[in-house]
């Protein structure tokens, strides 16, 4: 890697890459998109003028300067153009009435959950008895109770409605995943919940002819699965590994992948379109005798792989893996075979240019990451060792291909999940070969659905190795410590990793030892921060009353140690506690499995003591109120710092009142919302200061 003329595209990402993060995240650039676009093409044209210019090559620097400056405008150009909320015909943009219809198309196929379904629509009019009709753009998110008429809704199908629709709301606790934001990723900025009764069908299929063909061909072949054998967790997975369609992966299997550290083998990405790529070019091997030959049998392979992703749905997964697949394929074809890298980055650098919040994708960036750290350190690490038995040897480059794969993509575990699976190695180990026995006869048993006793046969086989993977993975997953939670790390330490991920690479593709230095000191500043916050943790103190729907969740924290006060069915409620709460309780050291306690449960520890409805934290008290629970009466006003309402009761503040003098009066989000808006007008009446938790998590004690 020392001629980075070889490398075009590896340095053309770089700048425009930057570009894209820094719009979306440090938007300090106040220009409209047509600024910008005048900036960058007069950036070109200096650039231009600056190729012509500069004769010596000691100058070169000047033009490359000037490229990375127009590249990176590019890049933050292009966000801004992308940013639907800067479009003219926004339906944010015009006014709203009562009487506003809107008419929007299903924007893919409707996803079944457990109570509802759920599609993207794509806003393309308004109109209403005042408003003139009008195209609109904007995407929300709908929800559709189960019936029969939501069932059938399908992608390409025009609806109308009135429905209000809403903003969707960020995250409300510490820590707590930022769904909004996810979701203006993709171009959505809003949700509506439609009832029968609230959209009219409008009959009419207004639907991209090459994703309707892929959807339908994908629910064929999904029927053709289940006809052949394959059901319940089987059919799940080999419906996930062959199609990429995990809506029916149920949600222990799910955890079961995720602990066994293979969770990439349920997604259709680079490993997948690779097996085909690999027995494909086999069984065309015939066509490697002359140079036409190698042509035609490039541009077989390009066919090939294209139509499996359009027969499995084209979801991004699989048009991330084809793009970068094609662009290896295209460098063979122009005899740039050893530029594996420079082949990588210019598919990254087309998929950014089609959407460049694709950047922002855990998916893209864990796939990019695997595949360079593979290609970069999969080969050094597995010279490390001579193994004379080839069975071993083997194992060994299988797990080298693993330990490179993990080198590459732990900064993304740590900072996106908070976790990091033990045995990853050795699910490889086993998976790799389990999985490639699944994906060869998975596409057979697509290819001969259609012939009697034929699919029987192939269906058992592909039953089998499913049910064979599954059990590896279970058992991998029981094993002690198979994951670790909790491991948080801040903006700064993910960073560091990323900073010596890349001094890493430079190091061994330049083979230059000076880079281990630097290498050394961003995992000594990584270090340096996590003890920094270590310590920090053992003087924390506070009162985190969360904001959850239908439940209550009081934390006591005290140093590296906490105490949670919570209703029973919150903690069997596995995926509030991972979506809202144990964020916080990564990021603040804590113990991802406190000492619980029950409202009507005395507690007594170093920290904490709570009797009957009163709890005493740090020379704060806090009382909760709930008439089903707690009755008794005082003869005075008890002085409390904060007085929790939970429950369905009436309100009555006036009980409160009587009964507690409170610095301030906390409504839960176990309240119904008609109830906790009674409860807060009749908190101002009385002058009592009063927070409700809808409007996100209450924190007392942390330096926020």
């Amino acid at each position: 890697m020392n001629d980075w003329s070889k490398f075009p595209f590896v340095r053309v990402l770089l700048p425009f890459a930057v570009g894209i993060w820094c719009c979306a995240c440090l938007p300090f650039i106040g220009l409209e998109p047509v600024d910008l676009v005048l900036i960058a093409v007069g950036l070109l044209a200096l650039s231009a003028i600056a190729s012509n210019s500069v004769k010596r090559q000691r100058y070169s620097w000047l033009f490359g300067m000037v490229m990375s400056c127009y590249l990176f405008m590019a890049g933050y150009a292009l966000v801004r153009v992308y940013d639907v909320e800067l479009q003219r015909d926004y339906f944010q943009n015009y006014p709203h009435e009562s009487s506003t219809f809107y008419v929007a198309r299903v924007y893919d196929d409707p996803v079944e959950r457990e109570r509802n379904y759920r599609a993207v629509l794509q806003l393309e009019y308004q109109f209403g008895d005042s408003l003139p009709s009008r195209p609109v753009s904007g995407k929300v998110m709908a929800y559709f109770p189960k019936s029969d008429s939501a069932f059938s809704l399908r992608y390409g199908d025009l609806i109308a409605f009135t429905t209000p629709i809403r903003e969707v709301s960020g995250p409300k606790n510490p820590e707590e995943f930022d769904y909004r934001a996810y979701l203006m990723r993709k171009g959505i900025t809003g949700q509506v919940f439609l009832r029968d009764e609230d959209y009219i069908d409008l009959q009419v299929n207004n639907a991209n002819p090459i994703y309707a063909f892929s959807y339908h061909f994908r629910d064929v072949l999904l029927t053709s699965l289940q006809r052949n054998g394959l059901n319940n967790n089987e059919f799940g997975v080999a419906a996930a590994i062959l199609l990429g369609y995990d809506d029916k992966l149920a949600d222990e299997v799910r955890k079961n992948y995720v602990a066994a550290g293979s969770m990439h083998i349920l997604c259709v990405s680079g490993m997948h379109v690779g097996i085909i790529y690999l027995l494909a070019s086999f069984l065309l091997g015939f066509l490697n005798r002359k140079k036409w030959h190698k042509t035609l049998k490039q541009t077989l392979l390009l066919i090939l792989i294209w139509l499996y992703a359009l027969i499995a749905g084209l979801s991004p997964s699989i048009l991330r893996s084809a793009m970068m697949i094609s662009f290896v394929i295209v460098g063979e074809m122009i005899r740039r075979k050893g530029f594996i890298i420079n082949s990588i980055a210019a598919s990254a650098f087309v998929l950014l240019c089609i959407n460049p919040y694709h950047l922002f994708e855990i998916g893209f960036l864990l796939s990019y990451s695997a595949v360079i750290g593979i290609v970069v350190l999969q080969r050094p690490l597995y010279n490390l060792f001579y193994i004379k038995n080839k069975l071993i040897d083997k194992a060994w480059e299988i797990t080298a291909v693993a330990l490179a794969a993990q080198v590459a993509t732990i900064p993304y575990t740590l900072f996106y999940f908070n976790q990091f699976t033990t045995y990853f190695w050795l699910s490889n180990l086993l998976m790799t070969p389990i999985s490639f026995v699944v994906v060869v006869s998975g596409m057979v048993l697509l290819l001969v659905s259609w012939i009697p006793y034929v699919n029987t046969l192939v269906g058992y086989l592909v039953w089998g190795a499913v049910y064979v993977m599954n059990l590896v993975v279970s058992t991998i997953e029981s094993l002690p410590f198979s994951i670790v939670k909790g491991l948080y790390i801040s903006d700064f330490e993910f960073a560091m990793l990323l900073l010596a991920f890349v001094l890493l690479l430079l190091m061994v593709s330049l083979r230059k030892r000076r880079f281990l230095m630097a290498v050394l000191s961003s995992l000594l500043l990584f270090m340096v921060s996590l003890t920094v916050r270590f310590y920090q943790s053992d003087s924390q103190n506070a009162i985190v009353v969360y904001s959850l729907r239908n439940h209550t969740a009081v934390d006591f924290v005290s140093g590296g140690q906490h105490a949670l006060l919570a209703d029973s069915t919150l903690m069997a409620d596995e995926s509030t506690l991972d979506y809202s709460v144990k964020g916080n309780w990564a990021k603040r050291h804590l113990s991802q499995h406190p000492q619980v306690i029950g409202f009507e449960e005395d507690f007594e520890n170093a920290y904490l003591r709570k009797k009957s409805n009163l709890a005493s934290f740090d020379g704060k008290l806090l009382a909760l109120w709930n008439d089903e629970r707690f009755t008794d009466t005082l003869s005075y006003r008890l002085p409390v710092d904060y007085l929790l309402v939970m429950g369905r009761q009436n309100p009555d503040v006036q009980s409160v009142v009587n009964g507690y003098n409170a610095k301030l009066l906390l409504i839960d989000g176990s309240v119904p919302r008609h109830l906790a808006a009674k409860w807060q007008l009749q908190a101002e009446s009385l002058n009592l200061p009063v927070y409700d938790l809808s409007a996100g998590a209450f924190v007392a004690g942390f330096d926020e």
